[in-house]
């Protein structure tokens, strides 16, 4: 972002001190309190009068909890950031009910909620509720490229022949919601469903949804049984909308603030040093990944507790691809047939020639465990970091694709 100031200490706040990383002052409480924003939309609230920092938070999430009006002050935020300390006491995190009901049943409840809020008799008692759930449903259609009639009727069913939510407006367009949290579609389930309501309505449009909050690699199976992906990003900006435009439902903030703490989580890889990241930020690292490189990512299980992994195809080698471990990387042989030692030692040795020719800096593992697959090569510690520890996209990448 531009305009920033710039800041401190990593001991005391959290920042190493860049000319490019100056907070900016963008809302107040009074003249006691200013909202600061610092890189990738995170922030903190700032006691003048204490000289308190609260902790870091995305500026959705506080901008959410508390009534700001727009700066008017010109401190010099240089000068009165230079004794704060960093109060612990402010880092409770407030009770969210999507804290405890997070299974997808919740969720279920949640969306045939807004959904019914959409309803014309609603307008009067809530209009920014009612706009909301307007905007979601007009999501919904617009993913299908249809334009959202008036909504003169709309009855909603969980369960609908196993499958999640089924929304009927106007006697004409079947919403069919297939909701996920953290897991995938299976046993060609999808096409059931399509098939179950169009045999129960047979002349109605049909709208397919996989609501999903969670990330996944692809969703390639998915568009083939003609559903459409309703991402969580999608939803926050539906909800970010809502409550811009007034919405003050506990039920709808919570759900948002919740979603916001995931979308947070993922994105953490950005500001986190690598060596902190947590199953969240190598999700939001591989998808990053995706962007620069053809592959795939997912969670690999195995008796050693399993890892968050991304794999490509090794040009020129069909049996031979490449997995990244999270901080490490592995060139690996899928197990299309038997391999005899010499034909592994072999593999190895032109690895090994190929990564001395490119400076790839692979290595025999201590190991080579046989298996379905197995790793003749590897190294540890691909990641191209900055010099507080946090990841160098643009280099990583340019780093991968030599491999």
């Amino acid at each position: 972002m531009e305009g920033y100031s710039a800041y401190v200490c990593r001991d005391k706040c959290g920042y190493v001190k860049r000319v490019d990383d100056f907070p900016r002052v963008i809302a107040q409480q009074g003249d006691d309190r200013l909202l600061l924003l610092y890189p990738n939309d995170q922030a903190r609230i700032f006691d003048v009068r204490d000289a308190i920092l609260w902790p870091q938070m995305h500026v959705e999430a506080i901008l959410g909890r508390g009534y700001w009006e727009d700066y008017t002050g010109n401190q010099d935020i240089e000068m009165l950031l230079q004794d704060a300390r960093v109060s612990e006491a402010y880092s409770i995190e407030l009770p969210n009910l999507f804290q405890f009901a997070t299974s997808e049943l919740s969720q279920d409840a949640f969306l045939c909620w807004l959904m019914t809020w959409s309803k014309h008799d609603y307008r009067l008692v809530d209009e920014p509720l009612h706009e909301a759930a307007l905007h979601f449903v007009a999501e919904i259609f617009k993913v299908h490229h249809q334009s959202l009639p008036e909504i003169k009727s709309i009855e909603i069913t969980r369960q609908f022949k196993s499958l999640d939510i089924l929304a009927i407006i106007n006697d004409t367009y079947a919403i069919l919601i297939e909701d996920k949290t953290y897991t995938k579609n299976h046993s060609n389930q999808l096409t059931r469903y399509r098939e179950v309501v169009g045999i129960e309505y047979p002349k109605y449009v049909q709208l397919p949804i996989y609501f999903k909050i969670a990330d996944q690699s692809h969703y390639r199976s998915i568009e083939k049984a003609g559903y459409k992906p309703f991402k969580r990003r999608m939803m926050l900006e539906v909800l970010k909308n809502g409550k811009d435009n007034g919405v003050k439902n506990a039920i709808f903030l919570d759900y948002y603030h919740h979603l916001q703490k995931i979308q947070d989580r993922i994105e953490a890889f950005w500001t986190v040093p690598v060596n902190d990241w947590n199953a969240f930020a190598w999700q939001g690292f591989y998808q990053e990944l995706q962007k620069g490189l053809k592959g795939d990512w997912g969670y690999v299980s195995n008796p050693r507790g399993g890892f968050w992994g991304f794999w490509w195809e090794s040009s020129g080698n069909h049996n031979q691809y490449i997995q990244l471990e999270e901080d490490r990387l592995c060139v690996k042989i899928s197990a299309d047939g038997e391999y005899g030692e010499e034909f592994v030692l072999n593999r190895l040795k032109d690895v090994l020639s190929e990564s001395e020719r490119k400076n790839l800096l692979l290595k025999k593992p201590a190991r080579l465990r046989k298996g379905k697959t197995m790793t003749i090569a590897e190294r540890k510690h691909y990641i191209q970091t900055n010099p507080d520890g946090t990841i160098d996209m643009g280099a990583t990448i340019f780093e991968l694709r030599k491999f």
